[in-house]
């Protein structure tokens, strides 16, 4: 359940892009963001820094991208948030006695320093991973929103994309290419992350069956 809350303002963010275009997802996705932080912020006395970042980064690159009516800032700052935190799971493991995911699992698990930063590497790079994804996703959406307009002279380039109706175009095939790699990236920032950070939690669960099994048979 925990999973599926902290991927509820993305679940939200693609709904709503589905119904009411990419700018009413924003918007939806920051106030869903801000209701997670201070949910988490109620029921445990404290905030959660991940959350934090996250409604900061939202605020401010979304807000740009509501601002100027361009979504590249949005769309960039998935991949900004991923290395962020691999940054900082990395990092960990020369700053202070304990890496973040033994600070955020050690009291559930006790794990030989060397597991945890293994984990660590792992995470750190499963993160890059995503980041570089994300951003293959936004060079391809981008990349055919520039075409079209650049060669649409008589559509505002401040338009929701996700809303016009290409039909009405005279390059329409352009119009549909630059709405279907918009729609891909919504899709990669739904079942992209959820799905690869689902790999991520089940190759963390082999490794540390493994570990387990072999502490207890004393290999």
């Amino acid at each position: 359940m925990k999973f599926l809350f902290d991927f509820g303002p993305i679940i939200l963010f693609f709904v709503v892009y589905k119904f009411y275009g990419l700018y009413a997802a924003i918007y939806a996705m920051i106030v869903a963001t801000f209701v997670q932080m201070m949910y988490s912020r109620y029921t445990t006395g404290k905030f959660v820094n991940s959350q934090v970042l996250t409604f900061a980064l939202l605020v401010i690159f979304g807000g740009i991208s509501i601002a100027l009516r361009d979504p590249a800032f949005v769309m960039w700052k998935v991949s900004v948030l991923y290395v962020i935190f691999a940054l900082a799971l990395i990092g960990s493991n020369w700053i202070g006695s304990k890496t973040l995911l033994e600070r955020m699992l050690g009291k559930e698990l006790q794990l030989p320093r060397e597991i945890w930063e293994r984990l660590t590497w792992f995470w750190g790079f499963g993160f890059i991973g995503i980041a570089v994804i994300n951003a293959y996703f936004v060079n391809v959406a981008l990349s055919a929103r520039q075409r079209f307009f650049d060669s649409a002279i008589t559509v505002d380039p401040k338009i929701d994309l996700s809303k016009l109706d290409c039909s009405k175009t005279v390059l329409e095939s352009l119009c549909l290419s630059a709405q279907q790699t918009e729609e891909a990236w919504v899709n990669f920032k739904l079942f992209g992350t959820l799905g690869l950070t689902l790999l991520l939690i089940v190759i963390t669960v082999v490794i540390l069956s493994k570990n387990i099994k072999e502490r207890e048979s004393g290999v």
